[in-house]
């Protein structure tokens, strides 16, 4: 998570002069878009009221750390017991969303496991194929900021302490995820105290070969902890969102409400909300609350999702506030930032008077859960998380997952033929989700031709020298060709367009793609018709 400085000022001599974040548009958090849905094959929870005896007493009431997830699972470690107690584990669960199943790999004390703590980084080395945990808190009645590193290797079910002797300086609520560009683990900030006023870092580090490297970029977030980092591999670069800076002291809380891009070389600010300068709200767009929570990036729907949180309407200082719309800890919006506009949207279950407070009946209301998004499956997923005290809800079950139901889909099916330019490939550009344009790229056009388009609401296969004297051997019409879209090739490709329309009327609809290529002369004599593969694409809403 992360946040440059949308700050919400209250002035101190006016506080019925309150600039504070207007009412949000929300959006409904049901089917077809996405909605949580609970994983029930995954356990249930403890009986409300239960203590926490012993360390591994369940996996419900456990929170205050990060989910790292791997291709098909989401590996948990270590957290706080109970609603946000001192006591923390060093177990190990992994959930597997293949089977639908949560299970503890190594118990509390298991030798050679790394110190039990909370508010630790996890993250997965997809390069390694290997967990990598950073830093946190021992808790407990003598509390102790950490700074060791360790990998876990689910292939030998064993832990390996790999700090080496430069480090970050022990912290917790630190950051950290896979850097696709320099092929380490990115780590940003973190509270590098634990008393209040929290004193927050801004320094960027990257693990790479058992060495850590403190990073000097040109810009910088700001100092914060309880931020969130995730990778997006089809960007090529890390985003991070949300955090808070000093506690409920002087100077007074900053709530970031920013979103940072790193490169590989540098941070770059690509979406902020600063009602100081801009008190009406009028052209920007905000999370519902920046901590207490995970974010998830989302490639299938090129979403960052934050579940909940710490939303504040109340709180003892006056200047860094979200107002009465955001009231709630923790919230039960669901955050998602676009990352094709850099913009946020609000979702509730209800649009209510006060649908962040609402006790929604599949999720509760909770806070510092684990996320992450599981490739396997498709789906965004949190587990466990801290029961709010008076909240009056709590999940029925250990995980849910999210995601759009239909998904979009775009399948290729059929074989293209060769033409005057070689082989002709059509290839999906992106997925047809509602309110976005879908586009398809159709490669190995000759040097004298244009492209047709062909769309139709029926799949077929008609082969082209039946159809026209034109026709190229081997050559199909593969859909019913129910429109044209005339195409004009540039360095030998050419791309057919789809706006879809926004809203959920669309969800689920189905059209059939195809581009044929015509072959002309030097006298623009139509010499020859040659096709690509077909592609059938399934609207999903986002």
């Amino acid at each position: 998570m992360s946040h440059g400085k949308c700050l919400v000022l209250l002035p101190l001599l006016a506080a019925t002069a309150a600039a504070q974040l207007p009412t949000v548009t929300l959006t409904n958090r049901a089917a077809p878009r996405a909605t949580w849905v609970a994983i029930t094959t995954a356990g249930t929870t403890t009986p409300a009221g239960t203590p926490p005896t012993v360390p591994n007493f369940n996996t419900t009431f456990r929170a205050d750390s990060c989910g790292a997830a791997s291709n098909d699972k989401l590996w948990v470690f270590g957290g706080s017991l109970g609603n946000n107690t001192g006591t923390v584990t060093n177990d190990l669960w992994a959930f597997d969303a293949l089977a639908g199943t949560f299970t503890q790999i190594q118990a509390h004390g298991t030798v050679g496991a790394p110190p039990a703590r909370g508010r630790h980084a996890a993250a997965w080395n997809p390069s390694t194929s290997k967990l990598v945990v950073f830093g946190g808190n021992t808790r407990g009645t003598t509390p102790t900021l950490l700074n060791d590193t360790w990998e876990y290797d689910p292939a030998t079910n064993t832990w390996a302490n790999v700090t080496p002797v430069t480090s970050p300086t022990p912290r917790q609520f630190t950051a950290m995820t896979f850097d696709p560009v320099l092929g380490g683990m990115l780590l940003f900030g973190g509270q590098t105290n634990d008393v209040a006023p929290n004193v927050n870092s801004s320094e960027t580090w990257l693990f790479l070969g058992g060495a850590w490297n403190q990073l000097s970029p040109a810009n910088s977030p700001a100092p914060r902890g309880q931020q969130s980092m995730m990778t997006r591999s089809d960007f090529g670069d890390v985003l991070l969102c949300g955090g808070i800076d000093n506690g409920i002291a002087t100077p007074e809380q900053i709530r970031f409400l920013d979103v940072w891009t790193w490169n590989g070389g540098n941070w770059t600010k690509i979406s902020d909300c600063d009602v100081l300068t801009n008190p009406t709200g009028t052209g920007a767009t905000w999370p519902g609350s920046v901590n207490g929570n995970q974010a998830v990036y989302d490639p299938l729907r090129k979403r960052v999702v934050m579940q909940g949180g710490n939303g504040i309407t109340v709180a003892a200082n006056t200047v860094y506030v979200y107002g009465p719309n955001f009231g709630g800890s923790p919230s039960n919006y669901t955050s998602e930032f676009d990352c094709l506009t850099n913009q946020w949207v609000l979702c509730s279950t209800g649009t209510g008077a006060t649908p962040f407070n609402n006790s929604d009946p599949q999720i509760g209301r909770i806070s510092r859960y684990f996320g992450g998004f599981i490739a396997s499956t498709g789906k965004v997923y949190k587990v466990c998380g801290q029961n709010a005290a008076g909240s009056s809800s709590k999940p029925i079950y250990n995980v849910y997952s999210y995601q759009a139901n239909p998904i979009a889909t775009a399948t290729s099916y059929g074989a293209g033929c060769s033409g005057p330019g070689g082989a002709l490939l059509l290839t999906a550009d992106n997925l047809p989700w509602t309110g976005r344009t879908f586009s398809a790229t159709a490669t190995g056009f000759g040097p004298v031709s244009i492209g047709l388009g062909v769309i139709g609401v029926a799949t077929s296969s008609l082969p082209l020298p039946l159809l026209l004297p034109q026709g190229g051997a081997g050559c199909t019409l593969l859909n019913t060709a129910d429109a044209l879209v005339t195409l004009v090739p540039t360095a030998g490709s050419a791309q057919v367009a789809l706006p879809i329309s926004a809203g959920t009327a669309l969800a689920g609809a189905s059209l059939n793609f195809q581009v044929a290529e015509m072959e002309f002369d030097l006298a623009f004599n139509w010499i020859g018709l040659y096709t690509t593969n077909g592609i059938t694409i399934s609207v999903g809403a986002l």
